[in-house]
């Protein structure tokens, strides 16, 4: 299992299917994580749409697999268009990854590869 997250820990936000339609959503999820004590990066991803998705498959897969290391990737939402980013090889990392609904197909590919530390919810 990945370390535990601490105080500090930076996430990093995916909107790797649906577009970001409500705002106000995403925003009390990341009020949660920072109850905690996480620091979120950038979010550049609010209102970025291509068709119903978060962008096309180039930009939501760069998304999902950053160049900085995080200790947790947190998904925006869930819709639909994930799975169509498992048509290319993941070059996943260590840590810790959160999200539900049509991101089950990410989760699971992940623990096939032999990556623990996905967390099947909100």
């Amino acid at each position: 299992m990945p370390d535990p997250l601490k105080k500090g820990d930076l996430f990093h936000i995916v909107a790797a299917s649906s577009a970001i339609t409500k705002k106000e959503d995403l925003h009390s999820g990341i009020k949660v994580l920072q109850k905690w004590g996480l620091i979120c990066n950038q979010i550049d991803n609010i209102g970025r749409s291509w068709g119903y998705l978060a962008g096309n498959d180039e930009v939501r897969f760069n998304e999902l697999h950053p160049d900085d290391q995080y200790p947790l990737l947190a998904f925006a939402r869930g819709g639909w268009g994930s799975a169509r980013l498992l048509e290319k090889r993941q070059p996943w990392k260590e840590g810790w990854m959160i999200g539900f609904s049509d991101l089950t197909s990410l989760l699971l590919a992940r623990l096939a590869s032999g990556f623990q530390g996905g967390i099947h919810g909100p």
